[in-house]
């Protein structure tokens, strides 16, 4: 998870870097006017500074060759009913402070909804089931307010970089039984939901699925420059109360590294229609498959040398884990 993180930080700093220094042509005439400026940041430097295109996986990890995805799995894009869900009774004890509702009643508020999830993500956390996932992201073109051509074509180099849904999907990290929990939301926390507040919730829903199995799907309000969980029982923002948001706390050493060309920059991540689905079995709460997708919008201004610039643009998230066994 590390690895992975290290490598969208990574990505994620070179966008800010486009967007800030490259989003007016005229700055790259500036950039061979200027020498210094130049061997500071070329554009071979920032390709290096990422993860090579094939490591993609994490490191250690192991992938079934020629996996494909399982049928009826649900995404964040299109969630359908998963296949094989067993009714095998099981635990269905409270985390500490839950009272879940009971079995045959479909959670309807945003409160009963919100513990439903927290007990289901919680139980998950600790009984450590083995799972398959995968992980993807997206700088969609329709989601860019940037000017000049060179901009997007090098964002479009910089999407060359990330892993693709396709190669996701067809070579998942696959997690045996007893294993940490590390790459489960909430990642490397304790638990697999510490979001309490349900003022935090845009909008929460659960429906019963034909088969039987409960889908729960909450969305959370936009927060601003939401830090990632790191330590003890809580989260620093409520987004990172239910997913692994890239930090400012990540991006700036990043940004460090080019301060000799970028002047004073300014930006902001902000994170809108981060969307969790969970489809569960309510008799025994064992998981069938969570969906996780977070939107970030990028927003930057300063100078490059005495040019000042500013641009946005979407960064996209994915995260499935399916095919559970108990």
């Amino acid at each position: 998870m590390e690895k992975q993180l290290s490598k969208i930080t990574k990505l994620l700093a070179v966008v800010l870097v486009l967007l800030t220094a490259l989003s007016a042509t005229t700055v790259l005439g500036l950039f061979k006017k200027t020498p210094a400026a130049q061997a500071d940041m070329t554009t071979e430097e920032v390709w290096e500074d990422t993860t090579a295109q094939e490591d993609t996986t994490l490191e250690g990890q192991t992938t079934l060759e020629g996996q494909t995805t399982a049928e009826g799995q649900t995404t964040a894009e299109d969630a359908t009913t998963a296949e094989g869900a067993t009714t095998a009774q099981g635990d269905t004890t409270a985390g500490p402070g839950t009272t879940a509702a009971p079995v045959n009643a479909v959670p309807s508020t945003d409160a009963e909804i919100l513990e439903a999830y927290t007990k289901v993500m919680n139980q998950t956390k600790t009984a450590k089931p083995g799972f398959k996932k995968y992980e993807y992201q997206a700088l969609p073109e329709d989601k860019r307010n940037i000017d000049g051509a060179v901009v997007n074509t090098l964002l479009n180099i910089v999407s060359n970089y990330m892993t693709t849904k396709d190669e996701a999907k067809n070579a998942p990290t696959v997690q045996p039984k007893g294993n940490n929990m590390n790459d489960f939301p909430v990642k490397d926390a304790p638990k697999g939901c510490m979001l309490t507040d349900t003022g935090a919730i845009k909008s929460a829903d659960c429906v019963k699925l034909s088969n039987g199995n409960y889908k729960i799907t909450i969305v959370l309000k936009d927060e601003t420059d939401p830090e990632h969980y790191r330590s003890g029982n809580t989260a620093p923002s409520k987004t990172g109360s239910m997913f692994t948001p890239l930090s400012k706390s990540d991006i700036n050493p990043e940004l460090e590294k080019y301060k000799s060309v970028i002047k004073n920059p300014v930006y902001s991540m902000k994170y809108y229609d981060c969307t969790s689905v969970l489809v569960y079995n309510p008799a025994n709460n064992k998981v069938v498959s969570v969906d996780q997708v977070q939107h970030v919008k990028l927003t930057m201004s300063g100078k490059v040398i005495i040019i000042s610039t500013s641009g946005d643009a979407v960064l996209e998230m994915y995260y499935s884990a399916y095919d559970f066994s108990y």
